[in-house]
């Protein structure tokens, strides 16, 4: 799913949850929330991953072209930091859509 989509879906969401909410219930604290939005953090999250994924395809092209700035170990480290960025890319993505069933299932 592009990031893009992503934020539109998650930004339907949040209307949608707003416009659920019961006169009965107690509103919500307002916070200062100076990290920003939850879309914002995830789309940065998601910029990085790709970010380190591209470093990483970067220094091996360039190891692979007998480039001598760029040694093995380093190669390695960076494709390494981008396959466990990645693997905790998909790890939220299965706890998101988990929570978002569990939501969906739950009786109103």
């Amino acid at each position: 799913m592009a990031v893009t989509s992503m934020d539109g879906v998650l930004t339907t969401l949040a209307a949608q949850a707003k416009s659920l909410q019961s006169p009965r219930m107690m509103p919500a604290p307002q916070q200062e929330n100076s990290a920003g939005s939850f879309s914002t953090i995830l789309t940065s999250s998601l910029n990085n991953i790709s970010q380190l994924q591209a470093e990483g395809k970067q220094q091996a092209a360039s190891l692979l072209m007998g480039s001598s700035e760029v040694g093995l170990n380093d190669v390695m480290v960076s494709l390494q930091k981008s396959s466990v960025a990645l693997n905790l890319g998909v790890q939220v993505r299965n706890k998101l859509v988990s929570a978002y069933q569990e939501i969906m299932n739950m009786a109103v």
